[in-house]
Order: structure tokens, then sequence, then C-alpha cells
């Protein structure tokens, strides 16, 4: 009989991936987010972050699940993007700020606008 799987099953399932045989065929997934927004920036004259790349993967991913709701990888895959737009996002904030918008939360983009056009 085979276990169900859950939620913990998957998030370890989506770590080993973007942590060991995934980073060992493509590198760094920060490394690589960076290159494809570089990538689709160059092509498109748009400028992209590579946070907004592996959120367009989890956008790829949800509309996949769409047809094949009950496929796991679809699920695994989602869990890790959003853990690499973290991380992303942690790398493209300035060390200055990034205290700040942990603190904040949710919209401390915003906040720490306006902070500091106040001052």
């Amino acid at each position: 009989m085979t276990k169900k799987p859950n939620r913990c099953d998957l998030l370890a399932e989506a770590s080993a991936l973007t942590s060991q045989e995934r980073n060992k065929d493509y590198g760094d997934p920060v490394d690589n987010m960076t290159h494809i927004a570089d990538i689709f920036n160059a092509i498109t004259g748009h400028e992209i972050k590579p946070s907004d790349v592996a959120i367009l993967h989890i956008a790829t991913k949800l509309a996949r699940k769409r047809t094949s709701p009950l496929k796991k990888d679809h699920y695994v895959d989602t869990m890790a993007y959003m853990g690499i737009a973290y991380e992303c996002e942690l790398q493209e904030v300035e060390p200055s700020q990034k205290e700040r918008m942990l603190r904040f939360g949710a919209n401390a983009r915003r906040k720490i606008k306006n902070e500091d056009s106040d001052s």
C-alpha cells in the first residue's frame, strides 16, 4: 500500500529538486532566474526581475494544473518556484531595506517608499 503524499512530502520533494539534482544541472536557481530575466529583457525591451520569472513559472504550472489537476509535478514545482521567488526577492532588495521589508511584511515596498519620501 502506498502512502498518500502530504504537503510535507511535497515540500521535501520541492526542496530536494531545487537544492540537489536540478541545482547540479542548472546551477543556482536565483542565478538561473536572473539569466532568464536578462534574456527576456534583451529580447522584449521590458524590465522584469528574477522574481517575476519565478512567478511566471508558477503561472505556467497553474495553467497546466487546469488540464491535469492530479499531476503531482505541478504542485511540487509550484512550491519550489515560490521558494525561488522569495530568494530572488531577498537578493533584489538593497541590504539597507531588507530588515525593514521583513518587518513590514505585506505591502513592504509601498511602505518603505512612503517612509523614504517623507524624509
